[in-house]
C-alpha cells in the first residue's frame, strides 16, 4: 500500500517552498549559535581568510556584468552519442566549473512539440486539475501523463543523465551505481506570455539549513568550512549518499539525492520569456553561501568580521529552501546570474543540486515557455526508497510523496499507465524490472543493486 504522507496534503503550492513567498518567520532558535561555533572550531581565522579571497575573486558584480548565456556550456546528443554515452572532456570540464549544461536535439522537435500537444488535451480532458497560481495555472500538479512518461523513460534522456552522473566521482566502496539512472517524477511548466506569478527568486535546492545541520551533509563541504574552499570538489558522490536533505519535511522538499535538476523544452523559448537563470560559478557561489553565516560587514560595510554570536543562517529557515537575497548575499544577488541561451523543443538544461538558480520574473516573450521537469537520479538507497513508494503511488494515480497530496490524477481520463514507459531500462528506472549488476561492477556498485532489488521486492 503507498504511503500518504505528502508535503502539504493538497493545501500548498509551490510558493510555500520559500521563506519569502510564503512569509514564514526565519527567526532560529540560540542551539544554532553553538552549531555555528562547532562547525569552524579552530578554523576561524582561515574562515576569514577564505571569505577574503573570494571576495577578492570578484564574485561581485565588475566581473560577473561582463559574463553571459556563453558562459554555459552546450552538447548535441549526438556527441554524447559518438562518444559512448560520454561527455566530451572540454564540455566535462567546464561543465564542472559552471555546474549547468545545455543538451541540444535531446528528443526530435517534433516529439516535444507533439508530446506538449498531448499534455494540453490532457488538461483540457481534465478541468479540474490543480497548480500554481490558482485560476491562471503556470505549473501544473500532472506527474502521470502519457507525455511525461514517455519523456522520462526515453533512451536518449536516460543515456544523457548517465552521461551527466558519469562526471561525479565515487569510491569503490561507496554503494552507489552511477551509470544506473532512476526517475525522479516532477512537475511541468507551460509559462503564459506577461505572466509574473512564477517569480522563483534567487535560490538552492536540496534544502536550506540542512547544509549545515545534518551531520553527513555538511561533510559535503568539509574544505569550504576549513576556509580552503578552493580545493572543494563539487562533484564528490560519497557524503551525498547518507545526506539527509529535508530533515523538516516542508513543503517543496526533495528527499532524494538528485545529482541534477533538470528539464525538458517544449517551446522555442530565448532569454526575457520567462526562462531559467543560473550562477555559472558553482565552487564560488557554494562557497559564498556556506561561509556567509559566519562572517558579518563591520560598521563601515567594508571590512569582514567573524560572526559566532547570531543563529541566523542567512536565507535559510526550517522547512524551507536555502534564498539569496540581495540584503543578506550582496555579491551574488543581483548581478551574477545569467539566462539559458535560446532553446529549442527537444533541448534539454541540466544543472547540478548546489547551483544557484531562479526564475526570470515576468515572461515577456510571445509564446508559451514550458518545460517537463525530469531530473537526473542515480540509484542509491535513498534513492531506491523513494522510488518503490513512488511506483506504488503510480499505478494509483496519486501525487509522489515530495509533492503536495490529495486526489491527484487517480480521477484523471487518459491518464497514462506503465504501457507508456519504455521497456528496459525505462522500466527499470520507475522499479518495474529487477536491476542487473555489470560485469565489471565495484563492490559499492554491486551493493546498490542489491539493495534497490531488495528494496523494489525482486530478492
Amino acid at each position: 500500500m503507498a504511503a500518504t504522507s505528502n508535503r502539504g496534503e493538497g493545501s500548498s503550492s509551490i510558493a510555500t517552498a520559500f521563506a519569502s513567498l510564503s512569509a514564514a518567520d526565519s527567526t532560529l532558535p540560540p542551539r544554532f549559535v553553538d552549531l555555528k561555533r562547532n562547525l569552524i572550531k579552530g578554523h576561524e581565522e582561515a574562515v576569514l581568510a577564505g571569505w577574503n579571497r573570494l571576495l577578492q575573486r570578484r564574485l561581485a558584480s565588475d566581473r560577473l556584468d561582463k559574463i553571459d548565456s556563453s558562459a554555459i556550456p552546450e552538447v548535441e546528443f549526438a556527441t554524447i552519442l559518438q562518444n559512448g554515452g560520454r561527455l566530451p572532456k572540454d564540455v566535462e570540464q567546464e561543465l564542472r566549473k559552471c555546474g549547468t549544461i545545455i543538451v541540444r536535439g535531446l528528443v526530435d522537435e517534433n516529439q516535444a512539440l507533439a508530446w506538449k500537444q498531448q499534455i494540453r488535451d490532457y488538461v483540457q480532458a481534465n478541468p479540474q486539475t490543480k497548480g500554481f497560481p490558482a485560476g491562471n495555472l503556470q505549473v501544473y500538479e500532472l506527474y502521470w501523463s502519457k507525455a511525461q512518461l514517455e519523456a522520462r523513460s526515453h533512451a536518449n534522456m536516460l543515456l544523457t543523465q548517465i552521461a551527466l552522473n558519469r562526471v561525479w566521482a565515487a569510491k569503490p566502496q561507496d554503494p552507489v551505481d552511477l551509470e544506473v539512472p532512476l526517475t525522479y517524477c516532477d512537475r511541468l511548466r507551460m509559462r503564459t506570455p506577461g505572466d509574473k506569478s512564477f517569480n522563483l527568486g534567487p535560490h538552492l535546492d536540496g534544502g536550506s539549513l540542512e547544509r549545515w545541520e545534518d551531520t553527513e551533509y555538511v561533510k559535503c563541504y568539509s574544505n569550504i568550512l576549513r576556509g580552503d574552499w578552493e580545493n572543494h570538489d563539487p562533484f564528490d558522490v560519497t557524503h551525498r549518499l547518507k545526506a539527509i536533505v529535508d530533515m523538516y519535511k516542508g513543503p517543496g522538499g526533495c528527499s532524494v539525492f538528485r545529482s541534477y535538476q533538470g528539464w525538458l523544452s517544449l517551446s522555442d523559448c530565448v532569454a526575457g520569456s520567462g526562462t531559467l537563470r543560473v550562477m555559472p560559478d558553482l565552487t564560488a557561489s557554494t562557497a559564498y553561501t556556506v561561509l556567509r553565516p559566519f562572517v558579518k560587514p563591520d560598521t563601515n560595510g567594508t571590512d569582514w568580521t567573524i560572526d559566532l554570536d547570531s543563529p541566523t543562517f542567512h536565507g535559510a529557515a526550517m522547512g524551507k529552501g536555502q534564498e539569496l537575497t540581495a540584503t543578506d548575499h550582496p555579491h551574488l544577488n543581483p548581478h551574477g546570474f545569467v539566462s539559458i541561451p535560446r532553446v529549442r523543443p527537444g533541448d534539454a538544461v541540466f544543472w547540478h543540486c548546489d547551483v544557484a538558480h531562479m526564475v526570470e520574473a515576468e515572461h515577456r516573450g510571445n509564446s508559451d515557455s514550458s518545460v517537463l521537469y525530469i531530473p537526473s537520479v542515480p540509484l542509491c538507497e535513498v534513492n531506491s526508497k523513494y522510488v518503490k513508494n513512488q511506483r506504488d503511488i503510480f499505478l494509483q494515480g496519486l501525487p509522489p510523496l515530495d509533492f503536495p497530496g490529495g486526489v491527484g490524477e487517480s480521477q484523471h481520463v487518459q491518464r497514462g499507465g506503465s504501457e507508456d514507459i519504455s521497456p528496459g531500462a525505462g522500466r527499470r528506472a520507475m522499479g518495474l524490472e529487477r536491476f542487473e549488476p555489470g560485469s565489471q561492477a565495484t563492490v559499492g556498485q554491486g551493493e546498490a543493486v542489491q539493495t534497490a532489488n531488495a528494496i523494489l521486492g525482486f530478492e
